[in-house]
């Protein structure tokens, strides 16, 4: 059996695979990313997996949370944003390769103002501006939610019922 150093975490049985060992980290790894705008839309990404998702990543030694987000979406995106307002934070796990991991995720909202909209491709096959009313392609319910919430404070007619900017409907 492999000996674990302490700040890797230590190993689990993994229910599904009995005999095989699961390496859970104990620390959460701390990411931001950006609802980003551009056009009156956000910015979507569509992973290798298929799963639609909007830009974020790790934060590097030295950055504040404000300064990946801005890296994470140009990275991403070939844009260039910068960062309007906090939105919301995110924590979800999951596992790869055999390794649980668990994010917690700053999110904000973010206005694009140059730059060349085009997917990283290493990681993602599609970029898409979405409206409104085109928030279901995002694959994950948190994600959908903080998308209408930077519409419903930051945007105009939003609304399908017509509440204004600030309504409190996605807080």
């Amino acid at each position: 059996m492999r000996r674990l150093e302490p700040f890797w975490g230590c190993p689990a049985p993994d229910r599904e695979n009995e005999g095989e060992v699961r390496i859970i980290l104990p620390e959460k790894i701390i990411c931001a990313g950006g609802v980003v705008f551009k056009d009156d839309k956000i910015v979507s990404l569509r992973r290798k997996n298929g799963v639609w998702l909007m830009p974020k990543g790790h934060v590097e030694p030295g950055e504040t949370l404000e300064e990946t987000a801005v890296r994470e979406v140009w990275e991403e995106t070939g844009l260039v944003a910068r960062v309007e307002a906090p939105l919301g934070v995110t924590e979800y796990s999951y596992t790869e390769e055999g390794t649980l991991f668990r994010k917690k995720v700053f999110w904000f909202y973010m206005e694009a103002y140059g730059g060349e909209l085009q997917p990283e491709k290493e990681m993602f096959t599609d970029i898409r501006l979405l409206a409104f009313n085109e928030l279901g392609l995002l694959s994950f319910e948190a994600d959908r939610k903080l998308a209408a919430k930077a519409f419903h404070r930051y945007r105009k007619d939003c609304c399908p019922q017509g509440n204004p900017p600030g309504c409190g409907l996605c807080d």
